[in-house]
């Protein structure tokens, strides 16, 4: 009985080898290995590994804006920029500009990763009046922060913020 079946049975080349793949351990041919093994893990490791998020939403404590380091460079801009000149209206809003630019690049110079940045910066003539600032943002306060800091000489007053808003 043994001996009819084999004379009657008909081989093709494909199913020789899909048998010879079968006996070694390999894939049929257009068809993949679902238990591939990612990087050492199994099952519901897979699983999990490809449920965790690949970024973060929030900076670490040690990548967040530190204000206090943000302020010493805006003080030192604006003392080293404003000390010895004397309020000239037409050149207070290129003086603005250029203080602006250079508390920008200096406080990206601090490297806070995934920080945008925006530079304000207010100058007036100093005569003895009052002046009122404010400022309302909208923002993650447990990321994005801000610092300032006023200068103030016989002529002229200043104030500059930065604010430091994460980038998600």
């Amino acid at each position: 009985m043994e001996s009819k079946d084999a004379d009657n049975a008909t081989t093709s080349p494909q199913s020789e080898h899909q048998s010879e793949d079968e006996a070694e351990g390999g894939e049929y041919e257009g068809e993949r290995k679902s238990d591939a093994n990612f990087g050492g893990l199994e099952g519901s490791e897979q699983a999990q590994a490809a449920a965790l998020p690949t970024y973060q939403i929030r900076p670490p404590l040690s990548e967040k804006f530190k204000p206090m380091s943000a302020k010493e460079v805006i003080h030192n801009v604006l003392s080293d920029q404003l000390s010895t000149r004397v309020y000239d209206p037409k050149e207070a809003r290129k003086w603005c500009k250029e203080i602006a630019d250079t508390i920008r690049d200096k406080v990206k110079d601090l490297k806070f990763k995934r920080y945008k940045y925006i530079v304000n910066v207010v100058m007036g003539e100093h005569r003895g009046a009052g002046v009122k600032m404010g400022t309302r943002c909208i923002w993650d306060a447990e990321a994005d922060s801000y610092a300032h800091d006023n200068f103030l000489n016989e002529s002229i007053f200043c104030v500059a913020a930065v604010y430091a808003v994460y980038y998600y």
